[in-house]
């Protein structure tokens, strides 16, 4: 018997249900995340780069949890690396486009804070089949988290219409008895 994949909107409906109290939830949810082209994510060298699943480095699962500050009905949600505090933020860079870097940041205090925290922000917006979706910058709207053509490139954040990916697959991960 094969088992049904879950949706992005059903992943996402859980997520929120079960992080109604701050107080309860001590650790955020773990997802595995991959691009059309089926690269996954990896942390090498301080950088998040998709790659081939071959690839030699370890998978790096993303941590996520809520942001309750923010209108729920987009979706709004933490990113982080699982098992680091390391935190996914949109800034503007030197030449003034947004960027996608990784600040050493724990989104469980995110996740308890009361301000809105849009630069850690991403918005769910998921595709026409249910089963993928894109991750817009709640700070940059139009931005979304983007990935190479090529293998072995570091994820970063595009507009629509070029050729880098912007959708992706969003899968929880089953967590483990501790």
């Amino acid at each position: 018997m094969e088992l049904q994949k879950r949706t992005v909107d059903e992943e996402l409906k859980d997520l929120f249900h079960e992080f109604k109290d701050k107080e309860a939830m001590n650790d955020p949810w773990s997802f595995r995340m991959w691009d059309f082209d089926q690269k996954y994510f990896f942390f090498d060298n301080n950088v998040l780069i998709a790659a081939p699943l071959y690839s030699m480095l370890p998978e790096q699962l993303m941590a996520v949890v809520p942001n309750d500050n923010l209108d729920f009905r987009n979706r709004p949600i933490f990113m982080g690396l699982t098992g680091k505090t390391k935190a996914l933020c949109c800034l503007k860079s030197v030449t003034g486009e947004p960027q996608l870097v990784i600040l050493e940041k724990n989104i469980m205090d995110f996740y308890r804070d009361t301000e809105e925290l849009k630069d850690f922000s991403f918005y769910v917006v998921t595709a026409p089949n249910k089963s993928n979706c894109w991750f817009e910058s709640a700070a940059f709207p139009g931005w979304f988290i983007s990935t190479s053509i090529h293998p072995n490139m570091p994820v970063g954040l595009c507009k629509g219409g070029g050729t880098d990916i912007m959708l992706f697959h969003f899968e929880k991960v089953a967590s483990t008895p501790k």
